[in-house]
């Protein structure tokens, strides 16, 4: 009694092509995998500080819809404060054919860029990203490299902050790696502040450890006149802040760092751009490379956001006072 049953031409396609090659159920078909992340770090992968890097970073991943695990795949090298390891960690992320290579400090960044022209790098970093070498324009970076560099001086602002917890005849140490592009450049805005605020600075030159051993030997002689100490930028320090820290902690003073991993460290303060706000955008900029866009076509980026980072625990411990108004600035207490 039905009358005749019609098949559309679709419908006549699709039973063909499941009599051809058979249900697609249970084939061998999968979708494509996740793309890969390198990320080179020159510290431990244990340490207070990368947890904050890593934190930020796939919270900016997840702002461009990646979440590690998911869809991203993250492959993690670190050097563990051994810098000179870092050209062959990069190499290990080059040979994998990473996606993108996150280099999140100058030294990782140069050990990057050295080994690729054509794999995208994206650098964040507190130091001047052309003084430093890893661009010549921030506006139109190389072709495969961009992320976030920090372009404002900051030593002025941590010699005024070191300075309110100094008597005012005493000196204050300025130390800071010669080797940098941007040493002469700091210590001429920190001189600058300092001649402004009538204060007496004891500059130091130094980088390698057996001239931070002279430098923090002299600095720490009881007839030094020296009440404080700023520490300027000095390569490779922050991949083992602990050594610093120990050499400032054999006679403790006021004592303000370029990066707070040196109080994470347990060190007294530090002053700088956000680690959260940089590896944020580093994220950022991670996610939108994997979206299809050209890192070449990304200008560098200058985190708006400044930390002061205090560890009362270490203030306590070397009796040092923290004066009410550096409490109240503070961003983070360490306690």
């Amino acid at each position: 009694m039905g009358g005749k049953r019609t098949v559309s031409r679709r419908q006549a396609m699709v039973g063909t092509a499941v009599f051809a090659f058979g249900p697609l159920t249970g084939c061998a078909w999968s979708a494509a995998p996740p793309p890969v992340i390198g990320y080179l770090e020159p510290i431990s992968g244990d340490s207070p500080t990368n947890a904050i890097k890593l934190a930020a970073f796939r919270k900016g991943l997840a702002e461009q819809g990646f979440t590690e695990g998911d869809t991203v795949t993250i492959e993690y090298r670190y050097a563990n404060g051994e810098i000179d390891k870092l050209p062959d960690l990069a190499q290990d992320l080059v040979d994998i054919n990473v996606a993108v290579l996150v280099a999140s400090t100058p030294n990782a960044a140069r050990a990057a860029k050295a080994l690729t022209s054509t794999i995208p790098i994206v650098f964040g970093q507190a130091a001047d990203a052309v003084e430093s070498g890893e661009v010549t324009d921030p506006e139109h970076p190389e072709a495969n490299l961009t992320g976030v560099a920090n372009f404002n001086a900051l030593g002025p602002k941590r010699l005024q902050l070191v300075s309110a917890m100094v008597p005012p005849d005493a000196r204050i140490a300025y130390i800071s790696d010669p080797s940098l592009a941007s040493f002469e450049r700091n210590l001429r805005q920190t001189q600058a502040e300092a001649d402004r605020m009538k204060r007496r600075l004891a500059i130091f030159k130094a980088g390698r450890d057996p001239e931070l051993e002279v430098a923090f030997g002299r600095i720490n002689m009881a007839n030094s006149g020296i009440g404080g100490v700023c520490v300027g930028p000095i390569r490779g320090a922050y991949s083992k802040p602990g050594r610093l820290v120990n050499l400032a902690a054999r006679r403790p003073k006021p004592i303000i760092y370029f990066d707070r991993a040196f109080v994470d460290a347990g060190g007294l303060m530090s002053y700088g751009a956000s680690f959260k706000e940089i590896f944020r955008l580093v994220g950022v900029y991670t996610g939108r490379i994997l979206n299809g866009e050209q890192p070449g076509e990304l200008p560098v980026l200058q985190p708006d956001s400044y930390e002061l980072v205090v560890n009362a625990r270490t203030a306590a411990a070397q009796g040092i006072t923290l004066p009410p108004e550096i409490l109240a600035e503070a961003s983070e207490i360490i306690r």
